[in-house]
């Protein structure tokens, strides 16, 4: 397909399968288990020649097995699993473990030194789902800890002071709420999704009250499942798909943990310094973006991403939501609308619908941006040609983040 865009770049890597598994209550499933299901499915997934033999090196990315499950040495279980002695890599970057192994992957394709990659993430968390609350906290500071905070109390500081500094009206709680609202509308059809259905804006604002002003709608769930992508060098694409997908930018960043020690509260830098490396790279900017997967786990991340992206201007982003979501929530995918340009972002649910195992949520991403630019995602496939993507995942409350950009054109 010829490329509109006419963008003369060297992909990093190119992905010719991805497969997952359900999310959710994944009870009689271990988590080495749970990986390898996502993996045979990615492997499965591809066109023609390809084995397990001709996978070169795994990397992995995983924030609490070890806590959770009582699990070490995943790389261990895995090479068992697989039948293989290769390299394998288990990366920890928080929310953002499966998104930092995917670049790691990409820099190892890029680099030469292996060919072909699989990638891939899990999280079991229903196992101890009565500390999970605590065990998430590795993630923030220790004086967040020990002050009685916890991630919802963390992303509801950062909520509350976003409706304090730009909220002026009733409509900027509803917004918020109307995010819950959009990524649930759009998992209906999802069917890898956690929660299949549909929620009001009173739902989400009657549910209980969680750390004000986050209540429990606005939250995305505890999670088990694990997603899987197949890497190999753009100049081999071919040999196993006749429809690869290209990544064309992969980019990392990093901050302070402490959510106290940042710059701002209703901002986070490494959004802003991850994306313009990442568009940078390509040369383009958000308005060619077609969809995104946005990190959502509290709705009022996906509002900040809208400003710190560009796409709204700050403190104007719960209005663009607000109008976007009325003119469009009869429509199949409710998309975000500024000056003409719809940009349509969590098209399977995001977090807050498709669910939340935190390490597998980085590759989900890419598995959900593969599936939608190839046409393949069934029911919840966008109705509309979509040629560029962008994948988002950010580690705790912004001490790291990783974008990537995909593509199915060819780039020379």
């Amino acid at each position: 397909m010829t490329n509109s865009l006419s963008l003369k770049i060297k992909p990093h890597a190119a992905i010719i399968g991805a497969g997952r598994t359900n999310f959710g209550e994944q009870w009689y499933k271990d988590p080495e288990k749970l990986m390898i299901e996502a993996g045979i499915n990615a492997l499965e997934s591809v066109d023609f020649g390809l084995g397990r033999k001709d996978i070169q090196a795994c990397y992995f990315g995983s924030f609490l097995y070890q806590t959770t499950n009582k699990l070490g040495l995943v790389s261990g279980y895995m090479a068992r699993e697989l039948g293989i002695n290769i390299p394998m890599n288990t990366t920890e970057a928080a929310c953002a473990s499966g998104g930092s192994a995917f670049y790691n992957a990409c820099i190892a394709i890029k680099s030469g030194m292996y060919n072909v990659i699989l990638v891939g993430g899990f999280e079991k968390m229903t196992d101890r789902f009565n500390k999970i609350i605590d065990d998430l906290m590795f993630a923030a500071d220790p004086y967040e800890f020990d002050a009685g905070f916890t991630f919802p109390s963390l992303y509801a500081s950062m909520m509350a002071r976003y409706i304090h500094d730009y909220g002026d009206d009733q409509r900027c709680i509803e917004a918020l709420a109307q995010i819950a609202c959009k990524n649930h509308h759009h998992a209906v059809n999802n069917e890898y999704a956690q929660f299949r259905r549909e929620i009001t804006v009173q739902d989400v604002l009657k549910s209980p009250l969680v750390a004000d002003p986050i209540r429990l709608l606005h939250c995305s769930p505890i999670s088990d499942g694990a997603a899987a992508v197949i890497l190999t060098k753009p100049e081999l694409a071919r040999k196993y798909t006749d429809a690869p997908i290209y990544v064309i930018a992969s980019q990392q960043a990093t901050d302070d943990v402490s959510l106290y020690t940042r710059e701002s509260l209703t901002g986070i830098k490494v959004t802003r310094l991850a994306l313009k490396k990442a568009l940078d790279e390509v040369g383009i900017s958000m308005k060619d973006i077609q969809i995104a997967e946005v990190h959502d786990c509290f709705t009022i991340e996906e509002a900040i991403f809208l400003e710190d992206s560009g796409f709204y201007e700050k403190g104007k982003a719960w209005k663009g939501i607000y109008e976007s979501y009325e003119s469009f929530k009869n429509s199949k995918h409710i998309p975000y609308v500024k000056d003409g340009k719809e940009l349509i972002v969590n098209p399977g649910g995001g977090l807050k619908a498709d669910g939340h195992p935190v390490g597998a949520t980085g590759i989900r991403q890419i598995h959900e941006c593969f599936i939608q630019l190839r046409g393949e995602a069934g029911k919840h496939q966008v109705d509309k040609e979509i040629n560029l993507a962008l994948c988002h995942n950010i580690g705790g409350t912004g001490g790291i983040a990783t974008l990537h950009i995909l593509t199915r054109d060819i780039y020379e």
